[in-house]
């Protein structure tokens, strides 16, 4: 009995590979079927989707006149017209009893994909109304410029980027829009006056053009902010980063021992004011007869007046005081020691040659991470899709300066997280937010790259520009 049992377990234990094997090749020889096809139609791309009981292999034998896909897929003919300015029909054709044929008749040339699905199997063709385009030009010396249209979850978006080497000959410098003064002008005419090979539109700014957001180049502020916000800095030796809650604080020490709080900088003198203006301002403060006024110079008061207007110069700072203020100004005699303290809270940002604020924070060591509630950004900036500016700096310290198009029906515009997540695909590994909206613009060898959402340029107040070295070099910096 014991030998017959053996022999009987035995046998079966060779029987189950055998079936198992024979299982797998019939398995193995199934033809795939097309069981049916889905036809979806977004703004940007057309998408067919064939469902298939079993993986396939398929052929891309697509012309300009037709996407032309050869199937290793049985199927039945299926056939669908649509109204569509880019595609004329779609059918799936027998092939044989093995194969079939998807053609997709196109009214003009136009870009498509081919994605393979698993679980269940699918064939996916987004045939794009749009062309996706990607194109880079070295313009030599470290400095190169991309175009890029793309389909951003069924949106058109156009992006416009500047990359600038760490080792390149250019340096970032930022400039007035509207030339010598304070105020706001077009882009591109600042560009050409500056003598910038190329530039985008930088801080905000009010309607007189009075500049929001801590803006410094050597030492000598454009504008300044005291809500805590993210600027983009270059130190004194040409490396860049991205800082969080920079905030302005001006001091002055009077020579009976007061201090005064500096209220704002390069801008119109209000009621209880103290506003401190230098040579980026315009050739006089501009203020009238009702407050006191004095010049400083390394550390001495060299001027006083309450006849307002006071002339400005690269060699000193004037102060503007009304009110209380002017009643404290009005005891310093020529002569005084007046000592003006400021700082953006930061020893790394109140020593950096560069300083450019905007807001918010887009990306953080690498990661998305957008701080509009954290900047007080307003809900115009923070919320919905829109045209944005942005800087970004890469792992290599390479400068990244982002415009993208918005408001339109050939670009969509961004929302903040959206522009984060395309300037961390360029390779910021840290970005910040500059204006945007209408103020949105790239000039680039007097060509303006955009297009501006007004219809034409909106003028702006400062412009972050890209200059060659040499242009630099001997000149004499405003103080």
């Amino acid at each position: 009995m014991k030998t017959i049992l053996n022999r009987i377990f035995t046998g079966t234990s060779r029987i189950i590979p055998l079936v198992t094997a024979l299982l797998l090749c019939l398995q193995a020889t199934v033809q795939a079927q097309i069981t049916g096809m889905r036809v979806g139609s977004g703004a940007t791309r057309i998408r067919i989707v064939l469902d298939m009981d079993a993986p396939a292999k398929f052929k891309d034998n697509s012309t300009q006149n037709g996407v032309v896909l050869d199937i290793d897929t049985a199927a039945d003919k299926m056939q669908r017209k649509i109204n569509d300015a880019s595609v004329a029909d779609i059918s799936l054709i027998k092939k044989g009893k093995k194969k079939s044929q998807l053609v997709v008749g196109l009214k003009k040339p136009a870009q498509h994909k081919v994605i393979v699905l698993k679980k269940p199997n699918r064939l996916v063709i987004d045939v794009y109304r749009i062309q996706i385009v990607k194109v880079t030009k070295d313009l030599g010396n470290g400095l190169a410029y991309t175009f890029w249209q793309d389909d951003m979850s069924g949106l058109p978006v156009r992006i416009y980027a500047l990359t600038l080497a760490p080792d390149s000959r250019y340096e970032l410098r930022p400039f007035s829009g509207a030339g010598a003064v304070n105020g706001r002008g077009r882009l591109a005419k600042a560009v050409a006056a500056n003598g910038a090979r190329a530039a985008v539109n930088a801080c905000y700014f009010d309607t007189d053009g009075w500049v929001i957001g801590n803006c410094k180049w050597d030492g000598s502020f454009f504008g300044v902010d005291d809500t805590p916000r993210s600027a983009f800095i270059v130190d004194k030796e040409g490396k860049a980063s991205i800082q969080k809650d920079l905030s302005y604080l001006g001091t002055v020490s009077l020579p009976d021992g007061r201090n005064l709080t500096i209220k704002g900088l390069n801008r119109q003198r209000i009621t209880d004011d103290l506003v401190l203006f230098n040579r980026n301002y315009a050739g006089s403060t501009r203020t009238n007869e009702h407050g006191r006024e004095v010049r400083v110079s390394k550390g001495r008061a060299t001027e006083v007046s309450a006849k307002g207007n006071m002339r400005l110069d690269r060699d000193s700072l004037v102060l503007s005081g009304h009110g209380a203020n002017a009643d404290a100004l009005a005891h310093i005699r020529r002569g005084d020691r007046v000592a003006i303290a400021q700082t953006l809270g930061s020893r790394l940002a109140d020593e950096a040659r560069l300083v450019v604020g905007g807001g918010p924070l887009l990306v953080e060591k690498g990661v998305v991470n957008v701080r509009s509630r954290e900047e007080s950004m307003a809900s115009d900036i923070a919320y919905g899709r829109a045209p944005r500016t942005g800087v970004g700096v890469k792992a290599d310290g390479t400068v990244l300066l982002m415009v993208v198009d918005g408001r339109s029906q050939y670009s969509a515009g961004m929302s903040l997280k959206e522009f984060a997540t395309y300037l961390k695909r360029f390779g910021a590994v840290s970005a910040v937010n500059l204006d945007g909206g209408g103020s949105s613009e790239m000039v680039l060898d007097g060509k303006i790259m955009n297009r501006p959402s007004d219809g034409s340029e909106r003028p702006v107040s400062i412009g972050l520009g890209i200059f060659r070295k040499e242009q630099t070099k001997g000149r004499k910096m405003r103080k």
